[in-house]
């Protein structure tokens, strides 16, 4: 469910599909000309199944700013989208509107995918990675900036085995390793690669962050990384304006400054499992199930999950820095066995199988008929919708996350 469309260059006329993998809804927002086909891609607000994947048991699934993956039990990867710098790794750069195979060398395996604005990171059941798409930055680890429309292995990387791979917003991949070693390639803004390097220096490949701490998950925000090592404490690195550091000055305040190094987050709570990132906010979730968030939260976007802000606050448009961690309150006070996040969003599936989003619900992305769980409108007049505490997706009546079947259904 969201929009569909996707424009190649900022401000053109040239617009390219496919990010849904399957047909439009031809539903427009209320206001909006029904006969028009940009607007009908811009609005589906219902869950419908992927096209290209009948047939198959999906274990895990990606999604990146434009462009979707799926892996199935064989270790075989399907990807869908605008596919406008060969991000899909089928040897082109044309769209696919459903999920296509992805080849891969003979007896090749693939375990995990992350996806980020145009390039795709895909690792073996080996701990090999492979990269495709846009390398202007330096992303696909290969030691240039070109791009690539095939999986190509980082062979630099191959000696090594990496357990996980996080692809940021054409700004920096990361892999991390069987021995709890973070490596990073990519462009260094704010201290992005957390390298100590000049800023805004590119690495084109992989190169090992000097910390003796081991790690064992790792996340990338906007100009932003993070890794929870192994006792559960949480590290960050990068560019701090947008709130992404839990991060106290002397006088109590909220503090923005980048972080050169992977850095010891102290406010950030304990025992965590996973940690995912956005625009301006974190997400984290512990081993007892609760998820916190923190960063900046405005009326008009709600990722935090914590309820509006104050609309008489100074900042509550341009944004209340929550520095310090926030609980999120599910109903019934489930707990919480997976999370994801987007820009402006974050998903949470709980132990009993629901899925609950909070943030935008711009384009039907929260999966409602209608395009607000609640709607704000700004000083200005401008209508905003979104859902600032957590609201239940609703999913077909014939599956369950996870892959499980209702009782009864075929």
């Amino acid at each position: 469910m969201g929009q569909d469309l996707h424009a190649v260059s900022k401000g053109g006329n040239d617009w390219i599909g496919g990010k849904l993998g399957r047909p439009v809804d031809n539903q427009v927002l209320p206001g909006k000309p029904a006969d028009s086909p940009l607007e009908r891609a811009n609005y589906n607000p219902t869950p419908r199944p992927v096209e290209g994947l009948e047939g198959q048991r999906i274990i895990k699934i990606a999604s990146g700013q434009n462009d979707g993956a799926a892996i199935n039990t064989d270790g075989e990867l399907f990807m869908w989208g605008p596919n406008n710098h060969g991000q899909l790794g089928l040897g082109d750069t044309i769209q696919r509107r459903s999920a296509t195979h992805v080849h891969f060398p003979p007896r090749v395996r693939i375990e995990d995918v992350s996806i980020g604005a145009a390039h795709t990171l895909a690792l073996s059941s080996e701990g090999r990675v492979y990269s495709f798409g846009l390398g202007k930055t330096g992303v696909l680890g290969h030691g240039d900036t070109l791009s690539r429309t095939t999986p190509t292995l980082i062979r630099t990387l191959a000696g090594k085995k990496v357990i996980q791979v996080a692809a940021g917003q054409n700004t920096h991949s990361l892999f991390l390793t069987d021995d709890g070693k973070i490596h990073i390639c990519g462009r260094n803004t704010n201290s992005l690669l957390g390298l100590e390097r000049p800023d805004k220096e590119v690495c084109a490949t992989p190169s090992l962050i000097d910390c003796p701490i081991s790690f064992k998950s790792i996340a990338v925000g906007v100009q932003s990384s993070f890794a929870i090592a192994q006792n559960g404490d949480l590290y960050g690195w990068g560019n701090g304006a947008k709130g992404h550091f839990p991060l106290i000055d002397s006088s109590g305040m909220p503090e923005r400054s980048d972080l050169p190094v992977p850095t010891l987050l102290r406010n950030a709570p304990p025992h965590l499992v996973q940690v995912v990132a956005g625009s301006r906010h974190v997400a984290v979730l512990d081993k007892s199930g609760r998820v916190f968030t923190w960063g900046i939260n405005t009326i008009v976007s709600g990722q935090l999950g914590v309820g509006p802000p104050n609309p008489g606050h100074p900042g509550s448009l341009a944004g209340e820095v929550f520095a310090l961690p926030q609980l999120i309150k599910l109903p019934g006070m489930q707990k919480t066995t997976f999370l994801d996040s987007m820009a402006n969003n974050v998903f949470v599936v709980t132990e009993s199988g629901q899925v609950f989003g909070w943030g935008q619900t711009a384009h039907g992305r929260l999966g409602y008929p209608i395009d607000a769980a609640h709607s704000v409108r700004s000083p200005a007049g401008k209508n905003f919708y979104l859902a600032h505490s957590p609201v239940p997706i609703p999913l077909p009546g014939s599956f369950q996350p996870g892959g499980r079947k209702d009782k009864g259904s075929e």
